[in-house]
């Protein structure tokens, strides 16, 4: 890993976490759309890490961005709320694997 990777990854592991605390509230809210979004841009930052589990769990972030684009009452709205766990138990950096 270079030292560029070394100083940017942590940087956008904490973005990603951020966003990814978002994206579950608006989840709960209804706000399938937005979460669409931002689960769509947490999948561009994760694999910043260059860690195995974490380009794993980019992928997983993104399937989540396309399930959630349906909108608040889609079948995929539903599908995403539960491979969206299954994410956050890959990420290395989520200590608290909380209830979305």
């Amino acid at each position: 890993m270079s030292k560029v990777s070394k100083t940017t990854g942590p940087f956008y592991c904490q973005s990603a976490l951020k966003l990814c605390i978002q994206a579950r509230q608006l989840c709960a809210g209804g706000e399938c759309k937005k979460v669409s979004e931002i689960c769509s841009f947490v999948s561009t930052l994760c694999p910043e890490n260059q860690f195995e589990t974490c380009v794993k769990e980019s992928s997983i972030c993104s399937e989540v961005s396309k399930f959630c684009a349906g909108g608040q009452n889609s079948e995929g709205c539903s599908k995403a709320r539960a491979i969206c766990v299954e994410a956050r138990k890959l990420c290395p950096q989520n200590n608290i694997i909380a209830g979305i």
